[in-house]
């Protein structure tokens, strides 16, 4: 069986999409959809300076809450932080840690919100996180396989 395609139709600002396929192409509420730019990314190769293709990036995924015939809306799921690995929380406890070793235990690292532990990644980045992954209008959307 086939995995459901359809595209992203509309970005909401309450960090939901609306994907163009509905019941009648049998989306169902709980559907995970991974969502990735349409055109993917060319990969060169550097040794002969060909094209090998291309690769999708997954900007997000998405859980759809609510299905009506033609459309579908879905929750962008909070994904990685946007620093990789190490979240703003993560980074500033090391910091602390290292300016502590350096300048005694009475240094306080600040300027990410507040102290270590009072941080809140949604104001640092100035909005909801799932605008950081840059989901467009347009851009892919293909059902998860449960597994």
């Amino acid at each position: 069986m086939a995995l459901l395609e359809g595209k992203v139709a509309k970005i909401l600002g309450r960090g939901e999409v609306v994907i163009n396929r509905g019941r009648t192409d049998g989306v169902r509420p709980g559907m995970v959809f991974e969502i990735f730019a349409a055109e993917g990314d060319e990969v060169w190769d550097p040794d002969t300076g060909e094209t090998l293709g291309t690769v999708e990036d997954v900007k997000a995924k998405a859980e759809v809450t609510e299905v009506k015939d033609r459309l579908a809306i879905a929750r962008l799921q909070q994904s990685a932080s946007p620093l990789g690995a190490a979240g703003v929380g993560d980074m500033q406890e090391n910091l602390q840690r290292m300016f502590q070793q350096m300048f005694g235990e009475g240094v306080q690292v600040q300027g990410f919100g507040g102290t270590v532990g009072d941080e809140d990644e949604e104001a640092i980045f100035g909005g909801p996180l799932e605008d950081v992954t840059k989901v467009q209008v347009g851009d892919a959307a293909r059902e998860v396989r449960n597994r």
